[in-house]
């Protein structure tokens, strides 16, 4: 993988790629490690060499890119091959202080060294536990200099430094940043994590002159925060190009070790570990995507907290697959000889580095709007069709409707298809089908930004059996009768369909399907039964998998079948589900007469149409926008509870936290989901994509349903199902507003089981990155 766009980019990406496959063995990295500081730089000529150090600068300051892609790309190279190298400290961090200079031919010569390789300058900033907040070092005014009194603790790649860049407080409590070479001041070195040199900076008295005192375009504050947010971004590209090797050797290892006689690949535990594993890279990848859009925005507020966000993403993807890729190595992994042990150092290290995650969750806060972060990817032509989304909804959202999507209150079929036939009158039911069959034809990019704003407005989600499942089928591989028809009356929701694929022998394992259906004549007859099959008491037509052939493989004996609800033989007996509702059914056939002409395809062709249909409904896998609004309903249930007396201090900061750590996971999740469909749209294959938001969205909605049930407090386990049912013009106390949310947590149990289960998506991913 690589983050790399451009055709430069890419040359980029692949020169660093080799030359530190070539220079960077394992060994030669052990080694180096355990040397003295001169060999430490071993690679550090070659990158100067190569022009590497000069992407953390554009061609005006002398170097030759500077933007934010080019930056990762390097870190993101540097990170896979393990080069404990100073170019984050030194060409990203200090590099961006410099930058700063007032004097331009100061500038101009700093940086000109730097890229040069004749001095390696790194920041001295020790803030704490707080790295954003102002440097404990004081300097105090002596004569015509500062008297610089305190300690720098944990300067990384102090021992190879020239100079460093120190932060102090002045007299007046403002901050100024001092160079001070580093044979002028005494220095305790010690050793890291991942095994780079860092040194105590010991100043007791030492003056600097005035002209040590940098002189800067902006406060020094406000310098630092910049450079630290820099070096949040490079910590984030660095831990996923070592994520996705510690992947490799892991995924690599689990189809090579063998245990018992087989492959350790192919134990199922060790395959959701790999495939969690694979989640967490490609989550991280998403994160750093989006905060290049971020820098790209320039200093704001929205940066800073993406960039907060980055960084916990970074450290709970890299503890996870630090950790396993080690245990799952077993001996092997704990030892100093393999690179999986060096990964793991590595990733820890990087958490101690510009603050904890806990700290940038609390930076990152619980205030965020997601939809303004998520739009930092929109283009100007989706910017203007989400507004367009936006305020056709509220102009046509009929209220009693948006009211009870407002409050969490049932949805029922008059109130579904009232607004589906509102969409249907202005042309946008049907976007995504193609214009000769009465739609607009809307791309990925237009369908999965209408289901994220018509929710966000308190709409229904669109139900799929119809227009986004069975519509596409018929249309693609229907005969001309079939199109004739069924497609008017799904367009104008006068029919309403339901999906008859789970048996109860056949839940995620649709091959095992026992339903038949034997060729009678002009008709098939079918035998069998269907379960968890939602909305068949709402339905007029059912779409249906059944066997038509017991003799080969079994997902070549399935075939597609259109089935009148209607038709004598059919009985339903409901299904309440935990929240005490009525969505779900079984599905009895006895004898059920279904003519030949309702057959889509050939016999046989029903697994391939399935599995296309399965593969239209990719925009509503993650559900982006539901979760969008029930994240926004339990903030308003954690404003209140931060606004009550009852609730004690260090429950609210553990509340916030968490609630801040929802709202990173959410917004990952939607800029993955964006980056899966755009690559869709530009023609990539359809993998286990679908699985990992199926897998991620689920767990993070049922995540967020249980804070929002904490955050009742003594409520918490009220729920009479009666009230959903409530008018949405009624009161509603804290007691039923409770129990609205005892709903969306007991219903969000269901979501990680339906469609799939996890378990079995995990299969799915699983078996994409082993190859088993």
């Amino acid at each position: 993988m690589s983050l790399a766009r451009t055709d430069e980019q890419r040359l980029l990406a692949e020169n660093l790629r080799r030359f530190l496959a070539e220079e960077n063995q394992f060994e030669h990295h052990r080694q180096r490690l355990n040397a003295i500081p001169p060999q430490r730089l071993a690679l550090w000529p070659g990158l100067v060499d190569m022009g590497v150090i000069g992407a953390a600068f554009d061609e005006g300051s002398g170097g030759f890119a500077g933007d934010a892609r080019s930056i990762a790309v390097v870190m993101f190279e540097l990170g896979r091959a393990l080069a404990i190298e100073p170019f984050l400290g030194s060409a990203i961090v200090a590099g961006r202080v410099l930058l700063h200079l007032t004097d331009a031919a100061e500038r101009e010569q700093q940086v000109a060294a730097m890229i040069g390789g004749e001095r390696i300058s790194v920041l001295a900033h020790d803030a704490g536990f707080d790295p954003f907040a102002k440097p404990l070092l004081k300097a105090v005014r002596s004569g015509a200099g500062y008297s610089l009194k305190g300690r720098v603790r944990g300067v990384r790649h102090a021992d190879v430094a020239d100079d460093f860049l120190v932060s102090a407080q002045i007299d007046d409590g403002d901050v100024a940043i001092f160079r001070v070479a580093r044979s002028a001041i005494d220095s305790a070195s010690h050793r890291l994590m991942d095994g780079a040199g860092a040194a105590d900076l010991a100043f007791d008295g030492f003056v600097c002159s005035d002209d040590a005192r940098l002189k800067l375009s902006e406060p020094a504050m406000a310098v630092i925060s910049d450079a630290l947010e820099w070096g949040l971004f490079g910590l984030t590209a660095e831990a996923a190009g070592l994520i996705e090797a510690a992947n490799e050797a892991t995924f690599r290892y689990l189809g090579e070790r063998k245990q018992f006689g087989v492959m350790i690949g192919s134990f199922q535990a060790l395959q959701h570990r790999a495939a969690d594993m694979y989640m967490a890279a490609q989550e991280v990848t998403a994160i750093v995507n989006l905060a290049i859009d971020a820098l790209a925005d320039g200093v704001s507020p929205r940066r800073s907290v993406l960039l907060s966000a980055a960084k916990v993403l970074a450290d709970t993807a890299g503890r996870r697959v630090g950790h396993d890729a080690i245990q799952m190595h077993g001996g092997m992994g704990v030892s100093d000889e393999l690179n999986v042990s060096h990964f793991g150092r590595r990733l820890a290290t990087i958490r101690a580095e510009f603050g904890s995650a806990d700290l940038h969750r609390q930076r990152f806060g619980c205030d965020q709007d997601l939809s303004d972060i998520l739009a930092l990817q929109d283009s100007d032509e989706a910017r203007a069709w989400r507004d367009e989304v936006r305020e056709f909804t509220r102009k046509h959202l009929p209220e009693a409707i948006g009211r009870k999507g407002a409050l969490g209150l049932e949805i029922n079929k008059e109130d579904y298809v009232g607004w589906q036939k509102v969409l249907y009158q202005h042309d946008w039911f049907a976007g995504a089908w193609p214009q000769e069959h009465g739609g607009q034809g809307w791309d990925l990019r237009k369908q999965l930004i209408f289901a994220q704003e018509s929710t966000l407005n308190n709409a229904p989600m669109i139900r799929p059996y119809g227009v986004s499942m069975v519509g596409p089928v018929i249309y693609s591989y229907g005969s001309d009768a079939q199109k004739r028809d069924h497609l008017p009356g799904i367009l104008s929701n006068d029919v309403w369909w339901c999906q008859g694929y789970s048996e109860p022998g056949a839940g995620s394992d649709l091959a095992a399907i026992k339903t038949t259906a034997e060729l009678d004549g002009d008709h098939y007859v079918v035998n069998g039964a269907k379960m968890w099959t939602t909305e068949a008491h709402w339905a007029d037509w059912m779409h249906c998998l059944v066997r038509t052939d017991k003799s080969g493989k079994p997902q070549s004996g399935i075939t597609f079948l259109l089935i009148d609800m209607k038709t004598p033989g059919i009985e339903i007996k409901p299904i309440v589900t935990i929240d005490g509702l009525h969505h779900t059914n079984a599905l009895f056939l006895d004898n059920v007469r279904v003519p030949v002409g309702n057959r889509v395809g050939a016999e046989g062709q029903g697994w391939g149409i399935a599995k296309f249909l399965l593969g239209n409904e990719r925009i509503s896998i993650a559900d982006t926008g539901p979760k969008l609004r029930l994240l926004r309903h339990v903030k308003a249930l954690h404003a209140r509870a931060m606004a009550s007396a009852d609730v004690p201090d260090a429950l609210k900061t553990l509340m916030s936290t968490r609630l801040a750590d929802l709202s990173i996971q959410l917004m990952t999740l939607c800029a993955l989901e964006r980056q899966y469909i755009e690559a869709w749209a530009d023609g990539a294959k359809f993998g286990a994509e679908a699985s990992i938001l199926k897998v991620r969205g689920t767990e993070i909605l049922q995540a967020i349903t249980e804070l929002g049930l904490e955050l009742e407090g003594p409520l918490a386990a009220a729920f009479d199902p009666e009230d959903l049912h409530r008018s949405p013009f009624e009161h509603f106390d804290e007691i039923r507003q409770a129990s609205l949310m005892g709903l969306e947590y007991l219903y969000g149990r269901c979501w990680s089981i339906f469609g799939g289960t996890n378990e079995i998506q995990r299969n799915i991913i699983a078996k994409q990155v082993l190859g088993i």
